[in-house]
C-alpha cells in the first residue's frame, strides 16, 4: 500500500490519529503516523523532541506532510491552551518546517493551527485549572469585549465591568497572555506561507460563537492573509478534529494529479440548513461550503451534474447536544421532513448517483430518529460515507473526505468495498449506538469519578454487549469489535476497532 504522507495529529484520540489512516486505506493509501505514546494525554503534552525527530526521519520517505502545529509546538491541542512556553521558544520549534522544506524542497507541507477556543463552562478538564472557578466569567469577558468593539452595545460594557470585578487580575493577565502568544504564532505562520514553506494553512475554529476573542483573532488573521494575497493558501472555518482527514484527502488528490469531486447538497429541512450549529459561528449551509472548499472540491447547481450528492440531516428548529442532553426537543420537529429527504436519497441512488450522509441534527451524536429509518429504507453499504459525531464541522469534514476517497478508489478501480464498510460500521456504532444511545445509559450507572480502570471495564462491557446485539439485529454480524477503551478515561468518547470476519 502506498505511503506518501506523514501525518502529525493534534492528539492521540482515535478520531484524530486513527480515523485519517482508516480513511486513506479506503482509497488504497496509507499514512505514516507517530506512536500513540509520544502524543501525550489530555493536558500532558506529547514528547515534542521525539516528535521532531520522527518528522526528520520521514522527510526523505514521503511526498508530503500534514501537520498539527498545536502538536508540533505545544505537544497537542489541549496543551496549546495551558503550555507555559513563550513565543521565542514556540518560533524556535517552528523552524523545523524550514528544515523539512530545505531537506526536501518538492515535499508538500499542509499545516493547521487551531484558534484557541473559549469554553462556556466551569469544566477545567481541557483548560487551565482556574477554569473551574472563573470559566463562565472568562467566556463573558471574551464575548462582551468583542461584542462591545463590534456593536458598541452599552450592556456589554456593564457585563465587562461586572466580570472584571469577579475575576482576579492575575488570572485575566495569565489568560490573555496565553491567547496573545498563540495568536502571535498564528500570525507568524502566515509569513511561512508567504515564504512558501507552508503550502496550505488552515486555522480551524474550535468551539466558537458569534463574538469572542477568538472571532476577533480570526478576523485579524483573515485580514492579514488578504493583505498578503494568500487567498487560496489560507482557510479559516469551524472545525478541529476532522482537519487532518480533510487535508490528507486533499493531498492524496494533489499527489495523484486527480481533480477533486463536485458535490450537490440536499437538506432534510430548509430552515435547519440556515440554523447556526452549536459551537459554530455560522449557518450549517455555510459550514458545508467551508468544508468542501477546504477539501478543494466544488459545488454543482443540480444533482445530476454532481459527482456526489451530500445529504445533510439538519435540526428542525435548533440543534441539540446529546452529550449534555441540551435542547433535545427542538430537533425532530415539523420544520424538517426525514421521510421526504430519505425518499430523495433513494431516488438519487436508483438513478446511479453516489450518496454521502452528514448527520448534524445534534452535536455529539447521531440523530436517533434518523438511523432506524435510514437502515430500513436503504442498503447502508451503498453509502459512500456517514458520520454524526461531535460538532457539525467534525461530521461534515469526515463525510466529504471519506466520500471523496471512495470516489477516487472507484475511479482507480481499487478494491475499496470492505474497508469502506468497516469505516461505515465504525461510525454507525460510535456515533449512533454509543454516543446517541449507550453513553447516556453508562453515565447513569458509571460515574465519571469512578477509578479509570473500573470505569473503562464497565463501559466497555456495556458497549460490547449492546453492540453485538445491534449488529445482529441489523444484519451486520459480519463485523467483529476489538480493542475497546476510553481514550481520555472518560465517557464522552470511546475507542475501538471494527473488522470484517475472515470468513465473510
Amino acid at each position: 500500500m502506498m505511503s506518501d504522507i506523514a501525518l502529525l495529529p493534534v492528539d492521540a484520540r482515535p478520531v484524530t490519529r486513527l480515523l485519517p489512516a482508516q480513511l486513506m486505506n479506503v482509497a488504497g493509501r496509507s499514512v505514516r503516523i507517530p506512536d500513540k505514546e509520544v502524543l501525550g494525554f489530555l493536558k500532558d503534552p506529547g514528547d515534542v523532541s521525539a516528535i521532531h525527530e520522527w518528522l526528520r526521519q520521514q522527510v526523505d520517505q514521503v511526498k508530503g506532510f500534514v501537520l498539527s502545529i498545536d502538536m508540533l509546538i505545544y505537544g497537542g491541542l489541549v496543551p496549546s491552551r495551558v503550555s507555559p512556553i513563550d513565543l521565542t521558544e514556540a518560533k524556535k520549534r517552528l523552524n523545523l518546517l524550514k528544515e523539512l522544506k530545505e531537506e526536501n524542497p518538492d515535499c508538500l507541507i499542509y499545516a493547521y493551527s487551531t484558534t484557541m477556543r473559549l469554553s462556556n463552562s466551569y469544566v477545567n478538564e481541557e483548560e487551565k485549572d482556574y477554569w473551574s472557578e472563573y470559566g463562565k466569567e472568562l467566556w463573558k469577558l471574551s464575548f462582551h469585549s468583542h461584542r462591545l468593539e463590534q456593536t458598541g452595545e452599552s450592556d456589554s460594557q456593564r457585563v465587562i465591568e461586572e466580570v472584571t470585578r469577579v475575576i482576579p487580575a492575575h488570572i485575566i493577565k495569565d489568560y490573555t497572555e496565553t491567547r496573545k502568544r498563540n495568536f502571535q504564532l498564528n500570525q507568524y505562520l502566515l509569513d511561512e506561507v508567504e515564504k512558501e514553506v507552508i503550502d496550505l494553512l488552515i486555522f480551524p475554529q474550535d468551539d466558537t460563537s458569534e463574538f469572542g476573542f477568538n472571532i476577533s483573532e480570526q478576523q485579524q488573521l483573515s485580514q492579514k492573509a488578504d493583505e498578503k494575497k494568500l487567498f487560496d493558501q489560507v482557510l479559516i472555518y469551524p472545525g478541529a478534529d476532522e482537519v487532518a482527514s480533510v487535508m490528507a484527502t486533499r493531498m492524496v488528490f494533489e499527489l495523484a494529479h486527480e481533480p477533486l469531486p463536485s458535490f450537490y447538497p440536499i437538506y432534510s429541512g430548509e430552515k435547519g440548513s440556515l440554523i447556526n450549529a452549536m459551537y459554530e459561528d455560522r449557518p450549517i449551509v455555510e459550514s458545508v461550503k467551508g468544508q468542501i472548499h477546504a477539501l478543494g472540491g466544488s459545488f454543482e447547481d443540480e444533482g445530476k451534474d454532481a459527482d456526489i450528492v451530500l445529504a445533510v440531516n439538519v435540526p428542525g428548529k435548533k440543534q441539540g447536544d446529546l452529550a449534555l442532553q441540551l435542547d433535545l426537543k427542538g430537533v425532530h420537529t415539523a420544520d424538517r421532513n426525514l421521510g421526504e429527504w430519505l425518499h430523495r436519497m433513494e431516488r438519487y441512488i436508483n438513478k446511479g448517483k453516489e450518496i454521502a450522509v452528514a448527520d448534524v441534527a445534534y452535536a455529539n451524536g447521531a440523530d436517533p430518529a434518523l438511523i432506524p429509518r435510514l437502515l430500513n429504507k436503504m442498503n447502508w453499504k451503498e453509502l459512500l460515507s456517514y458520520a454524526g459525531w461531535n460538532t457539525a464541522g467534525n461530521t461534515i469534514g469526515t463525510v466529504v473526505a471519506q466520500s471523496a476517497l471512495v470516489y477516487l478508489a472507484k475511479k482507480e478501480n481499487k478494491n475499496f468495498q470492505k474497508k469502506n464498510e468497516e469505516v461505515l460500521a465504525l461510525r454507525l456504532l460510535e456515533d449512533y449506538l454509543y454516543q446517541a444511545v449507550i453513553r447516556k445509559i453508562v453515565r447513569e450507572t458509571a460515574p465519571e469519578g469512578e477509578k479509570s480502570v473500573d470505569l473503562e471495564k464497565r463501559v466497555s462491557g456495556v458497549f460490547l454487549e449492546r453492540a453485538q446485539e445491534w449488529l445482529i439485529t441489523n444484519n451486520m454480524d459480519q463485523f467483529q469489535i476489538s480493542d475497546v477503551y476510553l481514550p481520555w478515561k472518560r465517557t464522552f468518547e470511546i475507542g475501538f476497532l471494527v473488522h470484517q470476519r475472515k470468513d465473510d
